[in-house]
């Protein structure tokens, strides 16, 4: 007894206590989702990036080398050199190597889809951050439920060990009495049954436990095998009252579905602006610079043969004109799309209205529960006692006793479930008003 207590000091010693708002703080460094989302911002960041670059000065160089094993043949004049007209003489010309080198620059003037890109582009990484901030809800949302379940089994586990020290010492008194001809043997029995139900449950919320524990390291990110110990474990009946602005349509705005559903319909009109924005025509700039040789021997590095330079410079100049009507279609598109996501957005609008009423009449519900089962469970409790103390002195039946203990054990179930209800209807309720985040930070 004493190892097994040495031991389980030494592993509370190596364990780490973790709140859940500390569970939370970890998870938005080293859960996968939130990590991934993370990413996905700073992609959409490096694409804005990208887009911004397309509106720089471009710079490109290329080089060539040429070995013509045949010089092309060309047919000229005859006439040319002495023969008679109308006839042509073949004449190969050109050298056997040629070499060229040169670079290139171009600059958008005037580009009016770069612009309406652009700010796409940026549309779309601040819905890659709206996307971020979901991820790291829903999984706070996840990590407290856990939280709080776990918590709750803990303290069921702690109920249940209780009732089963009572239960064994019952059975052992019941066992004595029967040995001294006190009790009859379906005394013992009764007892035993009772006390083997109030062990099983014991293991199965053991097991839960473990399960909750693992479940939660892994929301968050950490690995199974490590050890921590949940520190906010006392039980909070009044998760306090709704503040007095509670109009559901305050919170609409609050709701990062419903911001999300706005941008998307940003997007959708800055679409339907590039589309249209196809018809007008665009400019730029271009320069060139050129320097190229040609030789007979791949003589190129030597000194004393000449290289030819040229330079161009130029505007150019895109007028579309008939695109076979694919931009008009795309624009109608892009105008179905944005009635689409308006209407979409207004149905949202009433979604969140309706889950803010509702959460808020089930968060009144279980505090009216919570009420009623701590009473309820104060009674079993007081019940059992009264019913052990009375079959102690042999004023009390078996059977009496097995009646209180699987009240009692009922009434802790039904308490520690409306606990938990309660707990969830308090994060539904702040998670439909769009303020989870900022009421686990006040935790």
């Amino acid at each position: 007894m004493i190892l097994v207590a040495f031991c389980a000091v030494q592993l509370l010693a190596r364990s780490q206590s973790m709140s859940m708002k500390q569970c939370v703080e970890f998870a938005n460094t080293n859960n996968s989702s939130v990590k991934n989302s993370q990413y996905d911002t700073e992609i959409a960041q490096r694409k804005v990036n990208e887009l911004v670059g397309t509106g720089l000065p471009q710079i490109d160089g290329s080089a060539s080398l040429d070995d013509n094993l045949q010089v092309s043949t060309s047919l000229l004049p005859a006439v040319m050199f002495g023969g008679k007209e109308g006839e042509y003489m073949a004449v190969k010309m050109g050298t056997k190597y040629n070499a060229a080198a040169s670079i290139q620059l171009s600059q958008k003037i005037y580009d009016p889809t770069f612009w309406v890109g652009l700010k796409a582009a940026k549309v779309s990484s601040q819905q890659a951050a709206q996307s971020a901030q979901k991820t790291r809800e829903q999984t706070t949302y996840t990590i407290c439920r856990t939280y709080y379940q776990t918590v709750i089994i803990e303290k069921q586990m702690n109920k249940l060990r209780a009732t089963l020290e009572a239960s064994e010492k019952s059975l052992q008194s019941t066992e004595l009495k029967f040995k001294n001809g006190l009790a009859r043997k379906v005394d013992v029995d009764k007892i035993r049954v009772s006390y083997n139900n109030t062990r099983s449950q014991l293991q199965q919320s053991e097991l839960s436990y473990k399960q909750s524990l693992n479940t939660l390291k892994y929301q968050m990110g950490m690995p199974i095998d490590s050890a921590i110990v949940l520190a906010d474990t006392a039980v909070v009946e009044d998760q306090g009252a709704i503040a007095a602005d509670t109009a559901a349509g305050n919170f609409v705005g609050k709701r990062i579905d419903y911001q999300l559903q706005k941008t998307t319909i940003s997007l959708y009109e800055l679409d339907k602006k590039r589309n249209a924005s196809g018809y007008i025509p665009s400019l730029s700039l271009t320069a060139k610079y050129s320097y190229s040789a040609n030789r007979q021997e791949f003589d190129f590095f030597e000194p004393g043969h000449d290289w030819y330079s040229s330079s161009s410079i130029g505007l150019r100049l895109s007028v579309p004109i008939f695109d076979g009507l694919q931009k008009q279609h795309r624009i109608a598109q892009s105008r179905l799309n944005i009635m689409k996501a308006e209407e979409t957005l207004r149905q949202t609008e009433q979604a969140i209205k309706v889950d803010v009423s509702n959460y808020e009449i089930q968060y009144r519900n279980a505090q009216d529960n919570i009420r009623n089962e701590k009473e309820n469970l104060q009674l079993a409790e007081e019940v059992y006692e009264n019913t052990m103390l009375q079959y102690g002195q042999g004023t009390g039946s078996s059977l009496d006793v097995v009646q209180a203990e699987s009240a009692l054990r009922e009434a802790q179930n039904s308490y520690y479930n409306k606990l938990f209800s309660l707990y969830i209807a308090r994060l539904d309720l702040e998670q439909s008003k769009g303020q989870l985040l900022e009421f686990i930070a006040k935790q």
